[in-house]
């Protein structure tokens, strides 16, 4: 019987030793660049390995704080890409919205001058069919600083 019960006993311990599991933990988002104030049209950029998120908040609903985000990877320069795609829609404002299409997502760049000042929007839409939001409208300065181009 003492037998048979140090047997349980240290079946139980083994048990539980067994339900402990160790992992390596997940690099940290790098921020690239950020624009907005902490409760307001906040717009952000973070890096982790090659995978880039955009976390914007929505603009369509203003008066909720919703934060809305889209990705893709950074392969063979993606987001220099798409850094370059927007400041020349900023340089030399297109006639029409420019559809970039991503994995998962579709983000629509709409572009206006307005009091000599261009600005850029995004829009987004999820392929899966769930509700997508909208950026503030940025200026060329705020895109540079999002994008890690400028200090401050």
């Amino acid at each position: 019987m003492k037998k048979l019960l140090s047997l349980s006993f240290m079946f139980i311990a083994f048990a539980a030793n067994a339900q402990i599991k160790v992992t390596k933990t997940e690099t940290k988002p790098v921020l690239i660049g950020k624009v907005g104030t902490p409760t307001l049209s906040t717009v952000e950029i973070t890096k982790t390995g090659d995978l880039v998120v955009f976390k914007y908040q929505n603009d369509n609903k203003p008066q909720v704080a919703e934060f809305k985000t889209f990705s893709f990877k950074d392969i063979d320069g993606a987001l220099e890409g798409f850094y370059g795609v927007i400041n020349e829609g900023l340089t030399n404002l297109p006639k029409e919205d420019i559809k970039i299409e991503l994995p998962n997502e579709t983000v629509l760049l709409q572009f206006t001058k307005a009091m000599n000042i261009a600005s850029v929007k995004m829009k987004v839409s999820y392929n899966n069919g769930s509700e997508g939001g909208v950026t503030v409208w940025l200026t060329k300065r705020q895109i540079d600083k999002l994008f890690g181009k400028l200090q401050n």
